[in-house]
């Protein structure tokens, strides 16, 4: 047992070899986190906002244009709507409060031929009348008027759905 004026041996630690990950630079091994590091990152869920220009419509989706982990897609008419859901992964289709129920109706069915089961969230009047055939068609319905962050919410719920339905039937 050494004195306690003496010094103890020191042990040093071993040094890890470099090449104890193969395929990475010594540099990134020590700037990047092994764990959590995804090669490729998925691309943020692409939203269709079916809206015609003006301060209204910039006022109704002001809190979700300023999110950075969505891409919004606005289109001012039903046929840009179908044409953008044919062409594009398109997650959840949200619709102002101005589109007539017919013009809801032309996007359900592109959805129907492009991408079914993809969800629609259509903002409308208080007592704006509601098809019958919406609540088929995967509608979910938000009255207006709408609390500050509460479409925000919505999308996130809808999103979080869909993911969930989509996860249950992979998992079949």
């Amino acid at each position: 047992m050494p004195n306690r004026h003496e010094r103890a041996p020191r042990r040093r630690p071993r040094p890890r070899p470099i090449d104890a990950f193969p395929g990475e630079s010594a540099l990134a091994r020590f700037v990047l986190p092994r764990e959590g590091v995804s090669p490729a990152a998925a691309p943020p869920p692409s939203v269709l906002l079916l809206a015609r220009p003006g301060l209204e419509t910039d006022e109704l989706f002001a809190d979700v244009a300023l999110r950075e982990d969505l891409c919004l897609v606005r289109v001012a008419t039903a046929a840009a709507a179908c044409r953008a859901v044919a062409e594009m992964p398109v997650a959840l289709v949200v619709v102002c409060p101005e589109t007539a129920a017919a013009a809801i109706d032309e996007v359900l069915s592109g959805l129907v031929r492009a991408r079914p089961g993809t969800p629609v969230l259509a903002i409308r009047a208080r007592q704006a009348p509601e098809p019958a055939g919406w609540s088929r068609g995967a509608v979910a319905v938000l009255r207006m008027p709408l609390l500050a962050g509460v479409l925000s919410r919505s999308i996130d719920v809808v999103l979080g759905m869909n993911r969930a339905a989509k996860a249950g039937r992979r998992g079949r």
